[in-house]
């Protein structure tokens, strides 16, 4: 179909060039609050509870108004949108008036564009071929991560180029993306897309369909919400995923930059090449993965090791070890982190159809950001309260007890479809 044309190069030079902007991100923010504010680690969970809430308010309306729309077009747009609260920031920086109430405003804003750009961009990967679906992923997954390694670097030297210089840059790779999101996925003249100009000038119908609309996304809410209800591997998922935002990304988001300034006092630099090192640890597993010429045969079971993995290493972290132990810790903690994010992604494309891939990729982006913020905001709490080794240390035992729980669940038996 012309409407669902679809070129792959492009969306990676997309993923690429936004996930640049969101590896200058993933530094910055932060450090702003900690580094340059000199906050407490519970602000510092506060911050990026800001940034994940607005996925518990939209990433499942935004997987519904997704399926509804041209994803190139959307997309578009909503990357421009990220511009906005970038420059709002870059004027107060300017002006010698950053807060703390601000870096919230910023993050929130920032965060409710990220709930509805990930189940658009997310269902524009299912347009490729199921049997090399898991190659497909591990692509994007690769240049995704290569790309943030980047903006990690960039970010890094802060205090070299200066705050300005790297928002503009951020600007600029948002604005690149807005043009190449649109090439990936080009929308072309067909009739279902013409509007009657009739139905605009009665607002009797306009109200009618606007009724019909709520309506149809109750439904459509449901819809998605069934396809895990009804397929128990896929429950298992969401559940496994609940944890891993609520104990890996809780502590990788809070637990990092703290470890970096407290344990080893290291500024920007330091936080980056830590950065760095995890994201080179998921381009290694995801490699590796792509040169796979057949799908993996049990990805649930091989997700739950790599999350068993996860636990291990976290314990190791918690012994605040040498740098020439902490970085290959820290390498393969992203090596195992890589292997699940494919693995999970991987499973849902291949279990649910493509009609309702935006909608069962918010779900999945639900579950995951619904322990984030609140794991976030738990590790910030913990480390301020009892410790940064004590905090890794109950979070690597949680993480070892969820995935023994998990190997007698069906995500360990689920075989890949035929």
């Amino acid at each position: 179909m012309a409407a669902q044309e679809f070129h792959f190069r492009h969306f990676l030079a997309t993923i690429g060039t936004s996930n640049l902007a969101m590896g200058l991100h993933t530094v910055l923010y932060p450090w702003l609050v900690v580094g340059v504010l000199e906050l407490s680690p519970s602000r510092l969970g506060l911050a990026q509870l800001a940034v994940l809430l607005p996925n518990l308010l939209f990433i499942l309306p935004g997987g519904v108004i997704s399926d509804r729309r041209h994803r190139g077009s959307w997309l578009s747009r909503l990357y421009l949108l990220y511009c906005f609260p970038i420059a709002i920031l870059a004027g107060a920086a300017l002006s010698g008036e950053l807060t703390f109430s601000l870096l919230l405003m910023f993050g929130m804003v920032f965060g409710t564009v990220s709930a509805f750009v990930q189940p658009a961009r997310e269902s524009l990967l299912g347009y490729a071929a199921q049997d090399i679906m898991h190659q497909a992923v591990a692509k994007v997954v690769m240049v995704q991560f290569i790309a943030q390694g980047i903006g990690f670097i960039l970010a890094g030297q802060l205090d070299t180029v200066g705050l300005i210089a790297l928002l503009i840059v951020q600007m600029l790779m948002f604005m690149l993306s807005s043009v190449l999101i649109k090439r990936s996925h080009p929308q072309l003249a067909a009739a279902a897309d013409l509007v009657d100009p009739d139905d605009l000038d009665s607002s009797e119908n306009s109200q009618k369909n606007t009724d019909e609309e709520k309506h149809e996304t109750l439904q459509e809410l449901r819809a998605g919400f069934s396809l895990f209800l009804t397929d128990k591997a896929l429950l298992h998922l969401l559940l496994l995923v609940t944890a891993t935002g609520f104990l890996a990304f809780g502590v990788y988001l809070v637990g990092m930059p703290l470890l970096a300034r407290e344990a080893y006092q290291g500024g920007a630099g330091l936080y980056a090449i830590l950065q760095v090192t995890f994201t080179m640890g998921i381009v290694v597993a995801n490699f590796v993965v792509s040169r796979q010429k057949h799908a993996f045969k049990r990805p649930g079971r091989l997700m739950i090791i790599s999350f068993l993995g996860r636990g291990g290493l976290l314990a190791a972290v918690a012994l605040m070890p040498n740098f020439w132990i902490l970085f290959p810790v820290i390498f393969v903690w992203g090596a195992f982190s890589g292997m699940s994010m494919t693995l999970g992604r991987t499973i849902l494309h291949n279990q649910v159809p493509h009609s309702h891939r935006s909608r069962a990729a918010s779900v999945y982006q639900l579950c995951l950001f619904a322990g984030a913020p609140l794991g976030a905001w738990a590790c910030g709490f913990a480390i301020e309260q009892v410790g940064l080794a004590q905090t890794f240390t109950v979070i690597a035992v949680l993480t070892l007890a969820v995935s023994v729980i998990a190997t007698m669940s069906p995500l360990w038996a689920l075989k890949q479809k035929s």
